[in-house]
């Protein structure tokens, strides 16, 4: 339960990572009508993520793993949705931000939970296979940038909708918060 759990959360944030943030510079370029615009708009957003990850590093200790990866990929899907709604520039680079920092906090989270789950003897193997298992993730996105048409609200709520599997999936995982790792 806890490899497939693992893997589904893997899977779904290296999808809506590579998706919003590859993608992010052409998506913002149709709406607003320049590609060095968006550039910039994508910078600004992703300077977000240092804070993001800070903020993660610090209340793994506090509230937990489980509970830190879950709330921060919450926090993404809610980010992902209200910029698939933004129409203004302030508005994409407020919920940019906000999904920036939450799911780059989560992707942190994520690389801290994953080898404490299993014993000593699989640790290294069954963190990089969960790890491949969300590198298949971003191959996905020429297909599904068609499949969205390369509409921007379209594309951000399917991020959310992603965003919510992955919480789903990481609420499945256990807490190991001040235990020992397993031998």
């Amino acid at each position: 339960a806890r490899t497939i759990a693992i893997w589904a959360t893997w899977f779904f944030v290296n999808f809506s990572y590579y998706g919003a943030f590859t993608w992010m510079p052409s998506l913002l370029a149709d709406q607003f009508g320049s590609l060095t615009k968006s550039f910039g708009y994508t910078l600004a957003i992703s300077i977000a993520q240092l804070p993001g990850y800070f903020l993660a590093a610090w209340l793994v200790e506090v509230w937990g793993r489980r509970k830190t990866l879950s709330i921060f990929l919450a926090v993404s899907a809610v980010a992902a949705f209200a910029f698939s709604q933004a129409g203004s520039v302030a508005l994409v680079l407020v919920f940019g931000m906000l999904l920036s920092a939450s799911n780059l906090g989560a992707w942190g989270v994520l690389y801290a939970v994953t080898p404490e789950i299993y014993p000593t003897r699989l640790r290294g193997a069954a963190a990089g296979a969960a790890a491949a298992v969300g590198r298949i993730a971003p191959l996905l996105m020429p297909w599904f940038l068609t499949l969205s048409g390369g509409n921007k609200a379209v594309a951000f709520i399917i991020f959310a909708a992603a965003f919510i599997i992955a919480c789903v999936a990481a609420l499945c995982l256990p807490e190991r918060k001040g235990l020992d790792l397993e031998d």
